[in-house]
């Protein structure tokens, strides 16, 4: 991959920040407040980027989804998520190596911003893109589009990496180059099914994949 790509779009729980713990505390906090009860099997069973389809399947009425997503947001809140340990040093090593970084994301805006301006990575990100920044979620290849577009990139020299088979479908239909990194949210074995053109353990590996 060395000296044809240019841009690195990323997702962000589970790739590069590790939010599963709060992540799996706030949902199953959410789904107990509507009297249903979930195992960690059968939330990543459930598990989408769109979290709107994950509570269609566990049962939870369209009526009553935005007090669901009220009540995730305040119990996210009240816990702590950090990046892994290796992200931001990674992030400056590619931004060092001349190329043009992304965040395409199913996380609300409010939530992602707080978090890239607490951990010191206002401005590593020259494009941000959230959940609620387009009609259609991930897989859809709409939210990596328009990532794409804000960062006057070629698909054919960006690379997509993301935790999630949603991540890499959306990569796939746009046509870059996706590299799948395992995470609590995306064991290895569901990632391999989705084809990755890469796949690593962490997204530390990065810079060695692209030669730098």
């Amino acid at each position: 991959m060395k000296g044809i790509v240019k841009t690195v779009l990323f997702d962000w729980d589970g790739t590069l920040l590790d939010s599963f713990p709060a992540g799996y505390h706030s949902s199953v906090t959410v789904l107990r407040h509507f009297g249903i009860d979930v195992d960690r099997k059968r939330f990543l069973e459930t598990y989408s980027p769109n979290w709107y389809e994950s509570y269609r399947l566990l049962g939870i009425p369209e009526t009553e989804w935005d007090n669901a997503d009220q009540l995730w947001r305040k119990t996210y809140r009240q816990q702590t998520s950090e990046l892994f340990p290796f992200a931001a040093a990674m992030l400056e090593r590619l931004r060092q190596a001349g190329m043009s970084l992304g965040l395409v994301t199913s996380g609300n805006r409010e939530r992602v911003l707080h978090e890239i301006d607490r951990f010191g990575l206002h401005g590593v990100f020259s494009a941000v893109v959230c959940f609620e920044d387009t009609d259609e979620k991930k897989p859809h290849p709409a939210p990596l589009t328009r990532g794409l577009d804000q960062l006057s990139a070629a698909a054919s020299t960006s690379v997509y990496v993301g935790d999630r088979p949603e991540d890499i479908h959306m990569g796939q239909s746009v046509g870059t180059f996706t590299i799948g990194v395992e995470s609590e949210y995306g064991p290895r074995e569901i990632l391999e099914e989705a084809a990755p053109d890469l796949l690593l353990p962490d997204a530390s590996h990065l810079p060695e994949s692209f030669g730098i």
